[in-house]
């Protein structure tokens, strides 16, 4: 890998997975609707189960289960297991990388920038996902929920990145789409970007609150705050 070029403002690029390098959210919501129509309820439309992709598997569950009837239902046990079950099988039938990942990593390789995956994922599942792109072998690291005690927005996953890519949180930016993702950052001491082409807005309200270091549209914003910070 080539040097970090010193006229540049990061020394490591680290980013969230779902909803900011990769559009998982097909193959999550078939997954959910596949465990709904399993356990004889109605699958939910997907402009609907859209707006909880960031909230979890149970969240999404509760918008197929009638109210009274959540409390008989084990959305923690078998409901779990068999969306878990489904989505690994159908990890990678519908999702895309967002437009522009693959030339921005390949800038970022040739600039000496190192580049890591956080995720709220399983790591063994986001190594799986990620294996059917290419930009992944430029990742310098991935992480997954399972990797450190702590999730994000603990800064644990990130200070324990950055040490193992030996670099300075002062020298890192993390970008994420999720609230969650811009208080690990600060939280670690690392600069931060929202991204805005994600799905964390339907969560956690208009980005402009999150209070993030900075905001990108899409991948083509992002590439031009980390290579033409002062343009």
């Amino acid at each position: 890998m080539a040097e970090a070029s010193n006229k540049l403002p990061f020394q490591a690029i680290l980013f969230d997975l779902d909803g900011t390098l990769l559009d998982t959210a097909y193959d999550i919501m078939d997954a959910c609707n596949h465990t709904l129509i399993k356990f004889g309820f109605n699958p939910v439309a997907e402009n609907i189960l859209r707006t909880k992709v960031t909230a979890g598997m149970r969240e999404m569950l509760k918008l197929g289960i009638p109210e009274h009837l959540r409390s008989s239902v084990d959305i923690e046990g078998a409901m779990r297991n068999e969306f878990a079950a489904y989505y690994t099988s159908h990890i990678c039938d519908r999702t895309q990388e967002f437009n522009g990942v693959e030339s921005l990593f390949e800038k970022l390789q040739q600039n000496g920038i190192k580049t890591a995956v956080i995720t709220n994922k399983y790591e063994k599942m986001a190594h799986k996902v990620l294996s059917s792109f290419t930009f992944s072998n430029k990742l310098s690291l991935v992480l997954g929920c399972d990797s450190t005690k702590h999730s994000k927005p603990h800064p644990e996953p990130l200070l324990k990145a950055l040490e193992k890519i030996q670099t300075p949180p002062s020298q890192s930016l993390y970008v994420g789409d999720h609230l969650n993702d811009i208080l690990a950052a600060k939280n670690a001491g690392c600069k931060s970007c929202a991204a805005l082409w994600g799905y964390g807005q339907n969560e956690c309200g208009d980005a402009s609150t999150w209070n993030s270091d900075y905001k990108a549209d899409n991948i083509e914003d992002l590439s031009k705050l980390i290579f033409n910070p002062l343009k």
